[in-house]
């Protein structure tokens, strides 16, 4: 008797293990989706190991069917999660979360369907929502139709919006029903075009046909996008000049590669040649490669890829944020034309689908992508190239909170490949394990260019203060940015938040306006009229009272993003300013249209991180950091190092192709995080803040893991989070810290207390939580526990 395990695609801790079924008729394979008996239900689920022959046979209930769809994850993707399952404390069904491509496979959804013509009006339903329900809605929908409606995010935030949703569906105008929905995704096909037998006249169609012979195969679209309109391509293709196909869709360019025609510097031409060594060895290492910023890390991976493709293997470069994608991809797409595929969150699911499925095909060399790119189902990769490795945005902040770097360095010893990591400002971590021999340090000391990194100046806002300056902006940065304009060059300037500022404070009574919800204040943002909780998204309009007393003496506190650009265009009429953060690219291709705008004739460029890192234009020589000391002083203890990578990072955009400068304004300008970020001195704020990591045993003297107890009854959370802290103070794997209140207590109406946990080994104390804790936590429905390792 032959049996399969399946695991029923519902992210619950209930269903930790996978259930063994009969296969039947079926031919089955790791990552096939199936049908099968759940319960008295139905379920989708996927396949986590080969058919097997039963050591006994038993009563087996049978799978319903094959599901008609491409494989959920390969043998390698399915490796990834049981190895994120282990490490960061999920279950593999949460893992593959991180995995599975979800618009690709079919799932068991709600559905609403209205069961009235003409509803009755609950008094807390706006009447605005019932009559887009009963108007712009079919007689059903899903509930993800309904949130992600604009006029209905114009009525209340998701929240509210959900409960208005369970109101109607208690009153009995809307019912909730049970249904299998097809996987979103297909294979789809696209317009391509390929060169004619029959000449044409006309320039534009002349042009036309060059740039076709020069990139056969180009989708119809990209040739529009670049520049040719539909008339004179249906002209052309009617005339017999250009040929039009239906082809399948992939995801890649049709461009074809050209050779960086830069020549390697020295100290370039001896990392390529290292990172070559460590690949002929065909097996497991971890390099890192410390190079200033503008040195040319960029080249040295694709010279790196270019081996490894010669070798006949494939590569995955990873990039911290999607701002990052359309410049680097543009880079990769030039080196190695159409084997380079693009995966990151910025691309719509169709965009993302297309580029996994050429993945899976092997039509794909080179990935280049954000975080979940690592988990891709492309095969034979013998290097995974993680550009700006300390960036925190690699590290998932939900579950399944896992880090891509350790994900990459497991891919890498599942295949005998090469790890590269990349950074001007090095994780201290990675650095240290460099230091001390664990993995190879290839260094870039200076710029590809031969320029000299900016010139770095801080300006003490504390004797702006005294001056009489209340501006945001020092005399020193008005100076800098007026000469720019005339010069015409471009500007960055750096603010770590968003909106117009932190808060909205009362002048009389000193009361900020807070979120109802949670232990913050609301962030004020002017261009819409709003004050928004940036945490559960509660919004309000902004009141002309304070609604504690009444006084209209209300101030914006703190700065951010939206008040920048509007104070740079205030002093500076006919500057060309954007502003790039989440608030401004929420569609998609938003980064690329700001970036290319900025690019052809911006002048000053406003953001967030989103700015920080990776952007390389040669006319930029004025980077500025506006408010330095915003990251210094949150509750981290790698607030330092993370200051110091930003600021580094920061400055490290000007002065790349001609002499720049760099400007940071602080009420700390004695900060060791400034003040060798200042001088380019990585070398001295690692030593200073690795020696008092180690006396106060943070990482990576230990091992750091978070327990989050959280609910709405904030005194039984607190008992609870107590409760672990005594078991795990009694089992003795770890130094136990707290339990305390998180630096922001409540979030969307619940309580939340942590736990912080040292541990030089953390294998027995993953060990004693899943074994001792997680019991009691799924058994506790007051509570969840939220484990974050290595935070």
């Amino acid at each position: 008797m032959r049996g399969v395990d399946v695991l029923p695609a519902i992210r619950s801790s209930r269903y930790d293990l996978p259930l063994t079924y009969d296969p039947g008729d079926c031919a089955l394979g790791i990552g096939d989706v199936v049908r099968m008996p759940l319960g008295n239900r139905d379920a989708i689920g996927f396949v986590v190991s080969p058919v097997y022959e039963l050591e006994q046979p038993r009563a087996l209930r049978p799978i319903r069917e094959r599901v008609d769809c491409g494989r959920a994850f390969d043998e390698t993707g399915l490796a990834l999660a049981r190895f994120v399952a282990e490490q960061y404390l999920c279950t593999l069904g949460e893992a593959l979360g991180a995995v599975v491509l979800g618009g690709a496979v079919p799932r068991i959804r709600d559905v609403l369907a209205r069961t009235e013509d003409a509803p009755r009006a609950p008094r807390s339903v706006p009447v605005r929502l019932i009559r887009l329900i009963w108007e712009e809605f079919a007689e059903s929908f899903t509930l993800e139709q309904l949130l992600r409606h604009p006029e209905a995010r114009r009525v209340a935030d998701r929240r509210t919006l959900l409960a208005h949703v369970r109101t109607l569906t208690r009153q009995g105008s809307l019912r909730r029903i049970r249904r299998v929905a097809d996987a979103r995704l297909r294979e789809r096909r696209v317009r391509v075009l390929e060169p004619g037998d029959v000449a044409i006249r006309g320039p534009k169609a002349e042009a036309l046909v060059t740039f076709v012979r020069e990139n056969p195969g180009i989708e119809r679209a990209d040739a529009v996008l670049a520049g040719f309109s539909n008339a004179v391509v249906a002209r052309a293709v009617g005339a017999g000049a250009l040929r039009e196909l239906l082809v399948r869709a992939d995801g890649l360019s049709s461009l074809q590669p050209t050779r960086d025609p830069h020549a390697a510097t020295p100290e370039q031409r001896k990392a390529i040649a290292e990172i070559g060594a460590a690949l002929e060895r065909g097996r497991f290492e971890t390099a890192l490669l410390h190079g200033v910023t503008g040195s040319g890390k960029t080249f040295v991976y694709i010279e790196s890829i270019q081996r490894v493709v010669q070798m006949g293997g494939r590569a995955i470069v990873l990039v911290p944020e999607i701002s990052l994608t359309p410049q680097a991809a543009a880079r990769f797409r030039a080196a190695f034309g159409s084997r380079v595929a693009v995966v990151h969150s910025a691309l719509s699911e169709r965009e993302r689908f297309d580029a996994w499925e050429a993945c899976a095909r092997g039509e794909v060399d080179v990935l280049v992508g954000a975080r979940s790119a690592v988990f891709a189902p492309l095969r034979d990769v013998r290097l995974i190239v993680v550009d700006e490795a300390h960036d925190p945005s690699y590290k998932q902040e939900n579950v399944p909170r896992y880090h891509a770097v350790a994900v990459a360095r497991e891919r890498m010893r599942l295949e005998n490949g090469l790890l590269l990591l990349g950074s001007a400002t090095p994780s201290l971590e990675s650095y240290a394990a460099a230091r001390s021999g664990r993995i190879a340090l290839l260094t870039l000391p200076s710029r590809a260019t031969a320029l000299p990194l900016p010139e770095v100046n801080v300006v003490d806002l504390r004797a702006e203060f005294e001056a009489g300056n209340r501006a945001i902006f020092s005399s020193a940065l008005v100076q800098a940015l007026g000469e720019r304009l005339e010069r015409r060059e471009k500007s960055i300037l750096f603010v770590n938040r968003r909106g117009s500022a932190g808060s909205l404070l009362c002048r009389t009574c000193g009361a900020a306006i807070h979120c109802p919800r949670c232990s913050i204040a609301l962030s004020v943002h002017r261009n819409e009229r709003l004050l928004r909780c940036h945490y559960c998204d509660f919004q309000m309009p902004i009141p002309s009272r304070c609604p504690n007393c009444g006084a209209e003496s209300l101030l914006d506190l703190g700065i951010g993003t939206e008040r920048v650009a509007r104070e740079v265009s205030r002093l500076f009429p006919h500057a060309r300013v954007l502003r790039m953060d989440s608030d401004t690219t929420t569609r998609i291709g938003d980064h690329a249209r700001i970036l290319a705008a900025f690019e052809a004739e911006g002048d000053v460029l406003v953001g967030t991180q989103m700015v920080a890192k990776g952007l390389d234009y040669p006319t930029v020589t004025l980077a500025a950091v506006v408010a330095a000391d915003l990251g210094l002083n949150v509750a981290d203890f790698r607030a330092a190092e993370r200051s110091f990578a930003l600021i580094a990072q920061v400055c490290g955009r000007s002065g790349r192709a001609r002499r720049g400068g760099a400007l940071v304004q602080t009420y700390a300008p004695d900060h060791p995080a400034i003040r060798f970020a200042a001088a380019h001195d990585y070398e001295g704020f690692a030593a200073a803040e690795l020696a008092e990591r180690t006396q106060l045993d943070f990482p990576p003297a230990s091992r750091l893991v978070y327990l989050g107890v959280i609910g709405r009854d904030r005194a039984r959370v607190q008992s609870t989070a107590e409760r672990y802290a005594r078991m795990l103070r009694d089992a003795g794997l770890a130094e136990v810290l707290g339990p305390a209140p998180y630096p922001i207590a409540r979030v969307n109406e619940e309580w939340r207390y942590r736990i912080a946990l040292k541990a030089r080994r953390v294998k027995p104390l993953r060990a004693f939580i899943r074994a001792e804790l997680l019991p009691l936590a799924r058994a506790d429905v007051k509570t969840r526990l939220a484990i974050n390792v290595d935070p």
